[in-house]
């Protein structure tokens, strides 16, 4: 039988989850470094809404998965996304000479990203790739916009992945998983 061709959607889609996976067993720096080089090749404009997409439905298979879904089946992100206070914190320490104007844009770009995820994977659950894709190509336009998103939606996916190992850990401590 002869073996199937990967597709470039299967390969970002797999390298995505390569970084979560790498981010999720410890190594944040590694995974961090890996996907940020994603975002900085030059066929980023191509390569971007693939990323999204992928990411998004690693949210959503990991919401499902976890229970975290709303009445209507929409995927509940808002405990799985990013902190704002640590990654406020995170900034102040990489930056320390950073400004209090600054920290306010900061705290800005963090809610903006957030609200952009929560549209992004309720969308996707809801409408479907096309239209999740609309909403990425929107915040593209903005100035780093489809790497802040990208951000956000990795560190969501990260968030989600612990969750789903921590309640798979304990489930087979408690003899659930047979």
């Amino acid at each position: 039988m002869p073996r199937s061709r990967r597709t470039r959607r299967d390969i970002i889609s797999a390298h995505c989850q390569n970084t979560i996976t790498t981010a999720v067993n410890g190594d944040h720096f590694g995974a961090y470094e890996a996907f940020a080089a994603m975002q900085h090749r030059r066929d980023f404009p191509e390569t971007g809404p693939i990323m999204a997409e992928a990411l998004l439905k690693i949210i959503q298979r990991g919401c499902q998965a976890l229970g975290a879904v709303t009445g209507d089946g929409v995927p509940d992100v808002a405990g799985f996304l990013p902190d704002e206070r640590k990654s406020v914190a995170r900034v102040r320490e990489a930056v320390p000479g950073m400004t209090a104007q600054n920290m306010v844009a900061a705290r800005r770009i963090h809610r903006t990203n957030a609200r952009a995820a929560r549209e992004m994977v309720e969308t996707y659950a809801t409408q479907g790739r096309d239209k999740a894709r609309d909403l990425y190509q929107q915040r593209a336009a903005v100035e780093n916009g489809a790497q802040n998103l990208l951000m956000m939606l990795w560190g969501t996916a990260i968030n989600v992945q612990h969750q789903m190992r921590a309640a798979t850990r304990a489930a087979k401590d408690c003899g659930l998983d047979r």
